[in-house]
């Protein structure tokens, strides 16, 4: 293992967890938390992600929080949470209503702010009481692509959920399977409820 040296701070650096011809993402260590170091070789990669994340926060939505930056190493440190995904969730149980409570809050943050993000539970982390963005997709409002017509289908147990967990490698629980006329009832009284 390395340690570097980022403003005054030493990381331990871990486990290499992504490696892209851009950059790399490392588990860091500093006392006993966890951070995600991300070191970048493409300066204009480094720029594109401290953007999107400056982006993500001005609209409202919780995220990790930027630890530090650095832009002559081109190294971004962001805070790492151990808790497990929606999804992981989602393949063992129904989600609380916390969970819906929160994301048409971000969603409404969203609409506001006319962004969208990447409304997939495997992009959602509930710490506590708050539920954190951990994706990092934003774009402009796309109706096809916001949270109603696109991503609430997979925060349920529906055949669109079951998809993207077989595709994750979790077991399906076919007992759990909702139809597509209690899939729509789903969202729809979800929607009505919390938007």
């Amino acid at each position: 293992m390395e340690n570097r040296i980022i403003k005054r701070y030493e990381y331990e650096i871990g486990e290499c967890v992504l490696h892209e011809e851009g950059m790399d993402i490392f588990i860091a260590r500093r006392k006993d938390r966890l951070f995600s170091f991300r070191e970048y070789r493409i300066e204009k990669l480094y720029h594109e992600d401290l953007a999107k994340y400056k982006r993500i926060q001005k609209a409202g939505v919780n995220v990790p929080k930027l630890i530090a930056h650095d832009k002559q190493l081109k190294v971004l440190i962001f805070e790492r949470f151990q808790e497990p995904t929606a999804l992981d969730i989602l393949a063992k149980e129904d989600l609380k209503e916390i969970y819906f409570k929160q994301l048409f809050t971000i969603y409404r943050f969203c609409r506001f702010s006319k962004v969208e993000i990447n409304y997939l539970p495997h992009n959602f982390i509930l710490k506590g009481t708050t539920l954190y963005y951990i994706g990092e997709d934003i774009i402009d409002s796309d109706p096809k692509r916001n949270l109603e017509n696109f991503g609430l289908r997979y925060w349920i147990y529906s055949k669109e959920a079951a998809d993207l967990l077989r595709e994750k490698n979790y077991a399906i629980d076919s007992k759990r399977l909702l139809s597509e006329e209690e899939a729509n009832k789903r969202i729809v009284l979800l929607s009505v409820t919390y938007w």
